[in-house]
């Protein structure tokens, strides 16, 4: 759980950073050269502990899905649409990984999961379709955050398997591998059409920490979470993400949520809050945190709850 927190404060943070950023940086440039950095860390300390390779049927997807989709399409909204508006979407990523872990891994979320769900999609749509009194259709830049929700949950799916199979350090080296495969020559292409000038020491930083903070870190401990917890069970704590975002947003770029955007975020965090009101089955918590389980913290499918 404090790995899952600490993730989510993280990830809550790096659509402001990223705003910043997309000011020197193009939005694909940006995207490889964060993870450039996770490379640069993981792969070393990989090699210094000799672990082996992921198979590229377990480690490409994971790559292509949570690095190269996730962030080219988060990157490339944030060109579009506020820092706030994209951290708010991104409250659709754990109702989405519910809905794919159930159907996917044969995960089993209560009522509660359901209607949270439920609840915190609706809040994601009151942000994206609502538009001063009215309606409004989605803009370019929600959409692509949408998209970058989506792949995100795809990867958290892939990655309940890929974590407990492989261990942390092997499939974070292979996803980025595969991530930076996905992206370079995009990159390259963008460089040759844009010619953006050399970034300052601003942009250096910001990239420095999205790699090493937002990137190297944040997906550590979501590996680490996913060897022991339901993938629907850790997306739930991605509602810190929209929380610590907009806030962000607020404090560093002076961005003025809407009464719509605050009214979308409070139902996306009730709806993530109810998702985690799971009641434990009898005689499965642990001794630990009071966590409830099934047979094995390491299976496929258990019913999952937070005590």
């Amino acid at each position: 759980m404090l790995a899952l927190v600490l993730a989510g404060l993280l990830w809550g943070t790096s659509d402001v950073a990223g705003k910043l950023a997309l000011d020197a940086v193009p939005p694909v440039t940006l995207a490889a050269l964060r993870f450039c950095v996770a490379l640069a860390i993981l792969w070393p300390l990989a090699r210094r502990r000799g672990c082996g390779r992921v198979p590229a049927r377990t480690a490409a997807p994971l790559g292509l899905l949570g690095v190269s989709l996730s962030f080219l399409l988060q990157n490339l909204g944030l060109e579009r649409t506020s820092a706030s508006n994209a951290s708010l979407l991104q409250g659709a990523a754990p109702a989405l990984t519910l809905a794919l872990a159930a159907a996917v891994l044969g995960e089993r979320p209560t009522r509660f999961g359901l209607g949270g769900a439920g609840t915190a999609m609706a809040g994601v749509a009151t942000v994206t379709l609502s538009s001063g009194g009215g309606l409004r259709v989605p803009g370019t830049g929600d959409a692509l955050v949408l998209a970058s929700a989506g792949c995100f949950a795809a990867f958290a799916v892939l990655g309940r398997r890929a974590f407990p199979a492989h261990g942390i350090l092997p499939v974070l080296v292979g996803m980025a591998a595969w991530g930076m495969a996905g992206l370079a020559p995009a990159a390259v292409v963008e460089l040759l059409v844009t010619r953006p000038d050399l970034v300052g020491l601003r942009e250096a930083a910001l990239v420095l920490y999205l790699g090493v903070g937002c990137s190297t870190l944040t997906y550590a401990l979501w590996g680490f979470a996913l060897r022991y917890t339901e993938a629907g069970r850790a997306a739930v704590f991605d509602s810190l993400v929209p929380i610590v975002g907009v806030a962000a947003a607020v404090l560093v770029l002076g961005e003025h949520p809407t009464m719509w955007q605050v009214t979308g975020g409070v139902l996306v965090v009730v709806g993530l809050w109810l998702a985690a009101q799971e009641d434990a089955p009898e005689g499965t918590r642990d001794a630990v945190g009071g966590r409830g389980y099934s047979d094995s913290a390491m299976g496929i499918g258990e019913r999952w709850s937070i005590g």
